[in-house]
This record gives structure tokens, C-alpha cells and sequence, in this order.
């Protein structure tokens, strides 16, 4: 037999070996792997889809945070929102009126207001201080932080009071403070906001 003769030989076995079909016994076993694989793939479905419900149920009755559910009562529980502080309005002038309202606090705790500035802070005075003082003070030469009200939070957590602006020297850009106790324990929630002070 010629070379050529085994080869052609060769590659008619190999092609009837490829044609013929796996047997039956092969199929099923391959048939059965693949029902077990999607089962498994569904069967994981379910479990996320499962614990996608139940765990933010369970956050709200565990933590306090999250959807609020009803209560022993079947009243509704208050939400609490997110920490926030606003001042409204963000302009004022020395002795000015500002009014805080924040988010953030456990219910009915004391919520301290205050107002604050850096050293170096460029200083805002009136014109009759102005004109009072021989070379006037631009600038803060310490730190200064003053507490201004309390008040205590409603059953939200959030709060809302008027301050008044201290009416001497003042920096031009204060941060207002509020500092209360959230929901965990032993917390304090210190937030900032700014405003800009001019002369009158």
C-alpha cells in the first residue's frame, strides 16, 4: 500500500468516526448535567431575589434605618432622614436673623446651635465700629466658636430654629453649627453649613 493509500484511508476513518452520533447512554448523562445546571441557576435566582426583599425589611426593624413598618400600635413609625443643615437666609449682617433647619438627630434629643470661624478669617464689622477703632482688625487672630441656641428634635429627628448673629465682630464667611446625638449609641452628629455676613 502506497503512502497516499494510508493516508486517504486514515482520513475516511476519521471522518466515519466523526459522523457517527455519540451514544445514547453519552446523550442522556449530557442531557441530565445540563437540567441540573439550570436548576442550579434558577434555584440562585430565587435566593437573590429572596434576599433582595427580605433584607431591607429586616435593616428597618433591626437598625432603625431604612423603610419604616408599622409599630406594635399599627401606627406608623416617623421616618428619619439623612443628617442635613440648612441656613435660610444664606446672607445676613451682624445681629441678623438666620434661620436653621436640619435632619439628622435621634427623636427628642437637645440640638445645639452655634456659629463658628477660623483663625486668619477676614472680620466683618459695622461702620460705627469702623469708624470707632483707630486701626481696625481685619482679620481673627484665634479661633472662635460660639453656641448660640438649643433646641430639641421632633420625632423625625429634624429641627428648626432662628438664631441671631452675633453682633460684633463677625467673620464675612461663619459656618453655622448644629450638634445633637443620632439613633446609635453614644454618637454625637456635629454638621456645618456657611453663610456670607456683611455690613449693614
Amino acid at each position: 500500500m502506497t503512502d497516499p493509500e494510508s493516508r486517504l484511508r486514515r482520513l475516511v476513518e476519521e471522518g466515519t468516526r466523526a459522523a457517527r452520533r455519540p451514544p445514547v447512554g453519552q446523550l442522556r448523562q449530557r442531557a441530565r448535567r445540563r437540567r441540573k445546571a439550570r436548576q442550579a441557576v434558577v434555584a440562585a435566582a430565587v435566593t437573590v431575589t429572596a434576599l433582595a426583599v427580605l433584607l431591607p425589611a429586616l435593616d428597618s426593624e433591626g437598625s432603625g434605618t431604612g423603610t419604616p413598618g408599622p409599630t406594635a400600635s399599627g401606627t406608623p413609625r416617623p421616618t428619619a432622614d439623612a443628617p442635613s443643615l440648612h441656613a435660610s437666609p444664606s446672607r445676613s449682617v451682624p445681629g441678623g436673623a438666620v434661620t436653621l433647619r436640619g435632619t439628622g438627630c435621634a427623636p427628642g434629643t437637645a440640638v445645639s446651635l452655634g456659629i463658628r470661624w477660623e483663625r486668619g478669617a477676614k472680620l466683618t464689622r459695622s461702620l460705627e465700629e469702623e469708624k470707632s477703632l483707630a486701626q481696625p482688625q481685619t482679620t481673627a487672630t484665634a479661633d472662635a466658636t460660639y453656641a448660640l441656641l438649643s433646641v430639641d428634635a421632633l420625632a423625625t429627628g429634624s429641627f428648626e430654629a432662628t438664631v441671631t448673629i452675633p453682633a460684633g465682630p463677625v467673620a464675612s464667611t461663619p459656618k453655622l453649627w448644629a450638634r445633637c446625638r443620632t439613633t446609635a449609641p453614644v454618637r454625637q452628629l456635629t454638621q456645618y453649613t456657611s453663610i456670607t455676613v456683611h455690613r449693614d
